[in-house]
């Protein structure tokens, strides 16, 4: 199972009571040892990041863009969009008030949420903010994705994907493991693949992720975690690595050599991270101590050279973000118990 930060924590609060871990069957990575990695609470005294806006916004939950605006989606079912270039946000629009999970993706088609206890995926319009179509699926819709041609949803108790033909809302499903409680969890684009975070294993350590081939649609292959670490998190791609966090389950960032689809190192957060992003290459994401939300996130960065934090940010002891967005010549990042999404100056990510 997982959990996430403030917002995850009170939506699934009713899926962590049932969640149990679902298998993956795959082979065993030949992973080699990670040097002792710094953590996130390292240092007296943290370099603190002065936001270049605060857009309020009720309880931020989902975050997304399609490169012309930004989308959010907050956690009493409403949706309102970001315009980057005045740094206002459209009043909400309600899409379903007894929404409980769910991803958010966009493309030029649309809008897509899933919601998890109700067993459907809204298309949405983005200029209307208006649901055109409610699309049945039948396994508890978790994280989503959307490609130019394709809508892509990880269906959390069904150990499948559902894709979604953005032409004709026509659904196919590809299976990535054993049906179950425990997965799968998010999805990720990246070196010409789907990539899964497909759940845990049976025994409750490990799990796996799978690579799955857009054209084809077959599991090009099934990526097993080590004992310290859990495939539940969101994704980061290079062309030489797949960061993928364990968000709850496991205070660890694991990463993926696209070449071989062989786990390479595992970085220790000091605490819970679930959405890493790339900034001038290099790995950034959220990191809190606890997954009770008494700490304020942190941002912490991952040297890919060395598979370590090799600095870390804060945005004030209030702070609680999760999702982490790289736009418009900004970094974007959710605030969930402050109803805020911040926008960043992206020059303070730098060396």
């Amino acid at each position: 199972m997982r959990l996430h930060s403030a917002p995850g924590l009170i939506l699934v609060a009713t899926i962590m009571a049932a969640c149990t871990p679902a298998a993956v069957s795959s082979t065993t990575p030949s992973a080699g040892p990670t040097p002792p990695a710094a953590t996130a609470s390292a240092g007296p005294v943290l370099p603190v990041i002065t936001p270049d806006k605060a857009i309020a916004v009720a309880k931020p939950a989902r975050l997304v863009t399609d490169g012309t605006a930004l989308w959010v989606f907050s956690t009493s079912g409403e949706i309102s969009r970001i315009d980057p270039a005045t740094n206002t946000v459209s009043a909400p629009t309600m899409v379903d008030p007894a929404w409980t999970w769910g991803g958010l993706g966009v493309n030029a088609a649309g809008l897509w949420l899933g919601n998890f206890d109700a067993n459907l995926v809204y298309r949405i319009d983005p200029v209307s903010l208006a649901v055109v179509a409610k699309i049945p699926v039948t396994a508890n819709p978790d994280g989503t994705g959307a490609t130019a041609d394709a809508v892509w949803i990880a269906q959390h108790r069904g150990g499948s994907v559902t894709r979604i033909d953005p032409a004709t809302n026509a659904v196919e499903t590809i299976i990535v493991g054993t049906p179950g409680p425990g997965g799968p969890h998010e999805i990720g684009f990246g070196t010409g693949s789907v990539w899964v975070s497909a759940g845990l294993s049976a025994t409750g350590s490990g799990g796996g992720v799978v690579r799955i081939d857009p054209a084809t649609k077959k599991v090009l292959a099934s990526i097993p975690m080590p004992a310290n670490a859990s495939a539940c998190g969101g994704f980061a791609f290079s062309d030489q690595a797949v960061w993928m966090a364990s968000c709850g389950d496991q205070p660890v960032l694991v990463r993926i050599d696209p070449l071989t689809n062989q786990v390479v190192a595992t970085v220790d957060l000091g605490g819970y991270g679930s959405y890493p992003v790339l900034i001038d290459g290099v790995p950034w994401l959220t990191v809190q101590k606890t997954d009770a939300g008494a700490d304020p996130s942190r941002l912490v960065r991952i040297d890919p050279a060395t598979n370590r934090i090799d600095r870390v940010l804060s945005l004030g002891d209030t702070f609680q973000g999760e999702v982490l967005l790289l736009a418009f010549g900004s970094v974007w990042v959710t605030d969930w118990p402050n109803n805020q999404v911040l926008r960043l100056p992206l020059a303070a990510f730098g060396s």
